[in-house]
């Protein structure tokens, strides 16, 4: 992991709709945090800054004093499971395990990919799945796939 720390971070929707205002909190590396609240209060809106998904309007956002506001999505290795389940419902689990580690950037040998993927379906319990569809699983299965 790293440290993340976010600076004045600000982002508006439609140039109106302010979701995010001057926010700041720094997280260790190796701390467990936890993003609290209600509803429409920001929480998404913040990973999706973290992660580069969203563009923000002011502020910063730093991985171990380095600032990655400008840098894209793909550079900065994060990753976050979404509430409702965002898998590629036409591939396989293993497909879908494989897919991020097959990222142009990460430049895996697929022989590496492979000893992953079983080493995470293994982890998960869900080794006798890797040729099922994505929609065979259960939702406590597709929970942990993500």
């Amino acid at each position: 992991m790293a440290k993340i720390e976010l600076k004045n971070l600000s982002k508006t929707y439609n140039k109106k709709i302010e979701a995010l205002h001057n926010i700041n909190f720094t997280i260790e590396d190796g701390q467990f945090f936890v993003l609290l609240g209600p509803s429409g209060a920001g929480k998404t809106t913040t990973l999706r800054c973290i992660a580069g998904l969203e563009k923000i309007d002011n502020g910063s956002i730093l991985f171990n004093d380095e600032s990655v506001t400008e840098d894209q999505p793909a550079s900065r290795d994060v990753c976050f499971v979404f509430q409702q389940y965002s898998l590629y419902p036409h591939y396989s689990v293993y497909e879908n395990l494989a897919f991020p580690l097959r990222s142009p950037m990460r430049k895996l040998p697929e022989e590496e990919i492979k000893n992953k993927v079983e080493s995470i379906a293994s982890m998960l319990k869900i080794s006798n799945k890797l040729n099922n569809k994505a929609t065979q699983l259960s939702g406590g299965e597709m929970q942990k796939l993500q």
